[in-house]
Formats: C-alpha cells, structure tokens, sequence
C-alpha cells in the first residue's frame, strides 16, 4: 500500500484494486499492487453513517501498520495463523492482512482481511474449500468472534464491492458485523479474486 492511500480520510475506503496484494502471480511472484481509485459516494456515505467517533479519536485508535491485532482460526483449512494490520507484501509475508479502514474484528460493518494462496506462508491457500455455514472464527482483545460463511464470489480485480459495509450491497448502511476473506484464483493467477464473506452469529 502506498503512502498516498494510507493518507486517504479515515472515513472513505481505499480502492479494492489493492485486491493484487493478495494474489500470486502466475509465475510464483506476488503481483504488484494496482493504482488506488475513489470508493462510490454511496459507500462513503454508507461508511459515515457508521461512524459514531470523531475523526481524531478514529485515528489515535487506528493500529501501526504492522502490529498484530487479531488471530484467525478456520478448521476445514486447518488454519491458525496471526492477523497483522495492512496489506503491503511485507505485512502479507507474514500471514494474514487487514485492509485499513475497514471494520475491526467483531465491530459493526466489515472487516476484511487479504492472504496469498501460493507464496509465503499461504494462509488462504484452501480458501476456495469453505462452504456455507463453516466457522470462520477471529479472536482479538481477548474476545472469541464466530462468523459463519454465507457465500463465496468469484470477481474481478477492479470489483469495489467486496469492501463495502455490507459485502456487495452498494451503499447499504451496515446491519451486522461482516468478514470478507480475499485471495486470488484460480491457483497461481491473479486473473480473477476468490471471496468469501461471513456473518457473526449472535
């Protein structure tokens, strides 16, 4: 992520073309990240109906790029794998990445969290294996959130409506607390991006 879009107020989203982040190339090397773009007015408008905290406060609460803020557990991927804030290589080398701006984990709207499939650590290398009703669970500030899967997408790379507040309902003011996992597809491309989007059971 560059540092023009980590400058981008904290209360719009940056584009979902830095989807590449999390894909691999189909020569192995992960694929460059795409020149950001505006979200849709709806979204941002979606987005500010959301947030009840001033603009200063949003900012000291934001984490360091980085920093570790949440763990990720998915049985059928046998998965267990820290999740860092932002979605640069470095950070995805790592793990699993947060896309700035979206919801924090068990907060309303919609976390969304990247990985690659086929380089460093693949956390999201069997994503295309979950199925409706798997549990997709986030543990952070010592709190247990369990989402439940509702869906898998299958998109292009310049499709925005995997961030929106409620996963592709353009400017629909959020009604629950999301997470959007993304990666690329198939295997060893970065043609297409897999999504899959789950809901906190309550």
């Amino acid at each position: 992520m560059t540092d023009r879009t980590l400058r981008v107020p904290v209360r719009t989203l940056p584009a979902v073309g830095l989807l590449a982040a999390g894909c691999a190339a189909a020569a192995g090397m992960p694929a460059a990240h795409a020149a950001p773009s505006a979200p849709s007015a709806r979204a941002v408008q979606a987005v500010q109906a959301s947030q009840a905290v001033p603009d200063a406060a949003a900012r000291a609460a934001r984490p360091r790029i980085g920093k570790v803020i949440a763990t990720i557990r998915i049985k059928r991927m046998h998965l267990r794998i820290k999740v860092r804030e932002g979605v640069s290589e470095r950070v995805l080398s790592k793990g699993v990445g947060h896309y700035p701006r979206t919801a924090p984990p068990g907060r309303l709207g919609n976390t969304v969290l990247l990985g690659h499939r086929t380089t460093w650590l693949h956390p999201f290398g069997k994503l295309d294996r979950l199925r409706r009703g798997d549990r997709i669970v986030l543990k952070a500030h010592h709190r247990t959130y369990v989402y439940r899967v509702r869906g898998t997408h299958i998109i292009r790379p310049g499709d925005r409506r995997a961030l929106e507040p409620v996963p592709f309902k353009p400017g629909k003011a959020p009604n629950g607390e999301y997470v959007t996992l993304i990666s690329c597809t198939p295997k060893g491309s970065d043609r297409r991006r897999i999504v899959v989007v789950g809901k906190l059971g309550k």
